[in-house]
């Protein structure tokens, strides 16, 4: 669909949601049939009253003694001094999987959770709140909004958008969030729930904002950074087709790293309490009045000039000349600032340059967007280098609004991403005839064992689906053929039932061979480095009863074998599979179910 086209599909409401480290922000459109979608942001929150137009709201929920939440956003940082309870912040980096932590990231001290309330619940709490304000918001802005809502609210839409870095495992976590929130009812349709990658979201948003079709021509590379509050994602795309819509393709696997702008914060704490260790404003309650107006004022103006940076934090009679503080206000040198973005610009740039490495350094210019993409120094030292590079560096001035939150609206509407770089390898377990004359085989034997066909088997090797940075188009699915072997003699067909196939993933440049370590021991502990479990997928193969034939195996046992191929959907911006098997030369397809692995 393009911006101009008018919707012919069932009347419904879709809601993008951006959960972002320290702010949040809702989009949505009322889709109709024969009118053009318009993509709508919330600009209404409670305690914001003065901030007209701005859609993003402070990703915060205050609980009291009993655990119970009492305030969010805006008002639980009104209240932030008071004796109202703990403050449930930053709880988005308890999320974060292992693979996205950098060196920027690694010493951060992340807030931890109110005592007796897990994180699921805390993303449920928040969820609740933004989308119960947001459905109220369409009710009062829309013309005849309540009706409308009584007529849809059944075939709602929820798209959120996440990080890059996040999988399966994450997406699962989420999925159980919208449920526990009550935004979608359990068992809910499973399209009624989508995800789309924080950087996808935003090339979205940065077309609909750049006149992208005018600057886009099939062949034109162009690389996608968002900079958030957590993790800065970074995308190279290749532009295939501009009419009758733009498709984009991805070039390489994107890269995410924990280097948004609370690390220049944290950063920028750890250099006042070292200037200030000696005098008395080095004191907890100076420290976090110096941050706050550093967040809000300081990191947002600087330039990286040579002007000094002066944070007004006291009253007229706080003075400390030894430290450059007097009446109340202490003066940071240039340098100063500077060394707080040190470290996440370090990481932004070697994440940047490892995507140009990998597509060869072809990239036209670079689309700068997101909250943090808003910093006059980021900006510049960018600038600088892509200057250098002879790449243009486009950036959006509107700091009212969350690309992320509407460009996941937008991605809903208009699919312009058509094929997309896997960012591991993605695969299952599977055993391989033992070969004596493998040197390999030969340091594992103790592990070889005997299938009812009568063959040594070894193993379990990881067999790979999807190469990392391989290239996946999002209407593409890979068939992998499996059988499954039960002595005749202990055979019960409830083992058909209970079909079970764990997915893994490994985040290495090169995968292991092996699934397991030497040890003989097959579980989590054991598993090779660099390999993670993903998900299940599971099903019933009772439907196969039909096909399982009864064989002689070398030994002269007898056994059922069964065959059937596994059908994978990569190229989505969630893992979908679909269990295919032959009966009487007709294909038949049933249902598979994706289970994330728990994601603490």
């Amino acid at each position: 669909m393009t911006v101009n086209d008018s919707y012919d599909g069932d009347e419904k409401l879709v809601f993008g949601i951006d959960m972002g480290t320290t702010q949040t922000a809702v989009s949505y459109a009322h889709l109709q049939v024969g009118a053009p979608p318009r993509v709508r942001l919330v600009t209404k929150w409670p305690g914001q009253e003065d901030a007209s137009g701005d859609c993003k709201l402070p990703t915060l929920v205050r609980y009291n003694a009993a655990g119970e939440p009492i305030s969010y956003g805006a008002v639980a940082l009104e209240n932030a001094a008071g004796d109202d309870g703990p403050l449930a912040k930053w709880f988005k980096l308890h999320l974060h999987p292992p693979a996205m932590k950098t060196s920027a990231g690694s010493a951060l001290e992340i807030p931890p959770l109110p005592e007796g309330v897990t994180l699921k619940q805390v993303y449920a709490h928040f969820l609740k709140y933004i989308y119960s304000h947001a459905t109220a918001f369409f009710r009062e802005q829309s013309l005849d909004g309540a009706t409308i809502w009584d007529r849809v609210k059944d075939r709602v839409e929820i798209v959120l958008a996440i990080p890059n870095g996040y999988d399966i495992v994450q997406q699962g976590f989420l999925r159980d969030v919208v449920v526990l929130a009550g935004v979608l009812p359990a068992g809910h349709d499973p399209r009624r729930l989508q995800f789309v990658t924080e950087a996808e979201a935003s090339v979205h948003y940065g077309l609909q904002h750049t006149d992208g079709d005018q600057w886009l021509q099939p062949g034109t590379q162009f690389c996608v950074l968002d900079a958030g509050g957590s993790t800065v994602d970074t995308t190279l795309y290749r532009c295939t087709a501009v009419h009758p819509k733009i498709e984009l393709e991805e070039v390489t696997a994107s890269e995410c790293v924990q280097a948004g702008s609370v690390f220049v914060d944290r950063d920028a704490e750890n250099m006042l309490r070292m200037k200030l260790k000696d005098s008395k404003f080095c004191e907890n309650e100076y420290i976090k009045e110096m941050i706050d107006i550093f967040e809000k004022k300081t990191k947002r103006k600087f330039d990286g000039g040579p002007d000094a940076s002066v944070i007004a934090f006291g009253r007229a009679r706080d003075n400390d000349p030894a430290v450059n503080i007097s009446k109340g206000r202490i003066t940071l040198s240039s340098e100063e600032v500077a060394l707080t973005f040190q470290s996440v610009l370090y990481d932004i740039g070697d994440s940047f340059q490892r995507v140009l490495d990998r597509a060869d350094g072809e990239c036209d210019a670079l689309l700068l967007v997101g909250g943090f993409s808003e910093s006059p120094h980021l900006r510049n030292v960018l600038r600088e280098k892509n200057d250098m590079r002879g790449m243009q560096t486009i950036s959006i001035d509107d700091g009212t609004k969350k690309a992320a939150a509407e460009g996941a609206t937008l991605w809903y509407l208009r699919q312009t991403v058509v094929a997309r770089a896997s960012r591991s390898y993605f695969g299952t377990n599977m055993t391989t005839a033992f070969e004596q004359h493998n040197h390999a085989h030969r340091q594992r034997q103790h592990t070889k064992f005997v299938d009812p066909d009568g063959v040594t088997r070894i193993g379990p090797t990881f067999n790979v689906w999807c190469s990392k940075n391989e290239i996946v188009r999002g209407n593409e699915s890979r068939s992998f053929e499996y059988c499954r072997m039960y002595p005749q003699e202990t055979f019960d067909s409830s083992q058909l039932a209970d079909f079970e196939m764990q997915v893994y993933a490994c985040d290495d440049p090169e995968r292991p061979y092996w699934l397991y370590d030497n040890s003989g021991q097959k579980t989590v502990d054991h598993i090779m480095p660099g390999i993670r479990p993903a998900c299940k997928i599971v099903g019933d193969l009772s439907g196969l009863r039909n096909t399982m034939r009864v064989m002689t195996g070398s030994t002269g046992s007898r056994y059922y074998k069964v065959d059937y191929s596994v059908d994978v959907f990569f190229g989505q911006t969630a893992l979908c599979a679909e269990l295919t098997w032959t009966e009487n030369g007709v294909k038949q397809t049933g249902p598979l179910q994706i289970l994330p692995d728990s994601v603490l």
